[in-house]
């Protein structure tokens, strides 16, 4: 198979991913046989009841939600998450929530039907894995995506009664666009997110598509809304994209927890990736910004426990449990304002900076320094940024 006129039209994203690599080693990240979570569990971990994710526990009729909606509309004032009416809104944010509402429209409104499979007599045969990858992470790169990375499905991670056959899951990662995200919470920094997932449904379709079209069955997985089918954030740190951190995200060398993850799921023969470790834990552990900066204070301070501390969790694991009702409140708690909270806890992380000479050299000192350091340079990142608590509620 020839591929020299793909691979020259691909060659500005075999740099990109070289310059990933790169950075990568220089920081320290090291590539790592089982996921860093491993250690933390603590029992048998059973697939999860989607029912039971905290944006669906509101919608009426669920079982599971019957407590937590009264809570809702006592604390809001309102029976749903839907936005106010613009009439009801300032100029400013009328105008704010109709961006919102219009990068949002692609990821809600777009349900992707993957195109037909050629038939095995029309299938690209692979030879390399490798290769393979390779070739995937750059057509990934080209519909989008700043990162790709692959690994296995595991079963744990698909919702309970959803079933996916497939044996790889590829994970595209796009980061917000900071000047939006950093006015969090507001309609603007909602609008970020929006974009940022109607983008990943695009770029990840895309993909699927063109799998599809080697002869190997292929489909985006959605991971929000009404219909969820897999969990990212372990899935994310199976592939390498990053560690689970204090805020219940996954950290990546890359973007901190500023960024978003879809996933494709195929069957599609390919090399995968390995988890990585860059001691996130323990610079989570040192820092806690987004526990003292999260407006609903709904991420705990100290150690990982345990013990869940609502049904919105799975339990058999010892990790930062979040208050998945505090943060769902939040989002509706000042319509008028915002209608998410738009990621405040991705502003204030200290891993949250573009991948700058200064900010790289800040990075190596955060994964490889005792915890006196990391403290040190914790508080430097509130006093650069002079970092304001946000108003509790």
């Amino acid at each position: 198979m020839n591929l020299s006129k793909l691979d020259e039209a691909l060659l500005p994203y075999e740099k990109k991913l070289q310059a990933i690599e790169k950075r990568r080693r220089r920081l320290g990240v090291r590539e790592v046989d089982r996921p860093t979570y491993e250690k933390y569990i603590t029992g048998t971990i059973e697939r999860f009841d989607r029912r039971k994710n905290a944006f669906l526990t509101i919608t009426p009729n669920n079982p599971f939600g019957t407590e937590i909606r009264e809570r809702f509309i006592a604390r809001t004032g309102y029976d749903s998450r839907k936005p106010l009416p613009n009439s009801a809104l300032e100029p400013e944010d009328r105008i704010s929530q109709s961006l919102t509402a219009a990068a949002w429209r692609l990821c809600r409104e777009y349900h992707p039907q993957t195109l037909p499979v050629n038939p095995p007599e029309g299938r690209v045969e692979i030879a390399d894995k490798a290769q393979t990858s390779r070739l995937i992470k750059k057509i990934g790169m080209f519909f989008g995506a700043e990162l790709v990375r692959i690994t296995r499905v595991d079963q744990r991670w698909v919702y309970k009664d959803i079933d996916i056959p497939h044996e790889y899951a590829i994970l595209l990662v796009v980061p917000h666009a900071p000047s939006f995200i950093e006015s969090a919470p507001s309609h603007l920094a909602g609008a970020g997110v929006a974009d940022t997932y109607s983008r990943l449904k695009v770029a990840s379709t895309q993909l699927a598509d063109f799998i599809c079209g080697l002869g190997y069955d292929a489909a985006y997985r959605e991971t929000l809304g009404d219909n969820p089918e897999m969990l990212i954030v372990p899935t994310a740190i199976d592939a390498g994209v990053g560690e689970f951190a204090r805020n219940g995200r996954v950290l990546s060398p890359e973007f901190g927890i500023n960024m978003r993850i879809k996933p494709v799921t195929t069957s599609l023969p390919m090399e995968t990736d390995k988890p990585i470790s860059f001691n996130v834990h323990d610079f989570c552990m040192a820092c806690e910004s987004c526990a003292v900066y999260c407006p609903a204070q709904a991420i705990p301070y100290g150690p990982p426990t345990d013990t869940p501390i609502d049904i919105y969790n799975n339990p058999g694991y010892r990790k930062w449990y979040i208050n998945a009702e505090k943060c769902v409140t939040f989002w509706s708690i000042n319509k008028k304002k915002w209608t998410s909270c738009g990621g405040k806890c991705m502003v204030v992380c200290p891993w949250s900076k573009p991948p700058t000479f200064p900010h790289n050299m800040v990075r190596w000192l955060a994964i490889h320094s005792p915890a006196a350091i990391k403290k040190m340079l914790v508080r430097a990142d509130r006093t650069v940024y002079r970092r304001k608590k946000s108003l509790k509620v």
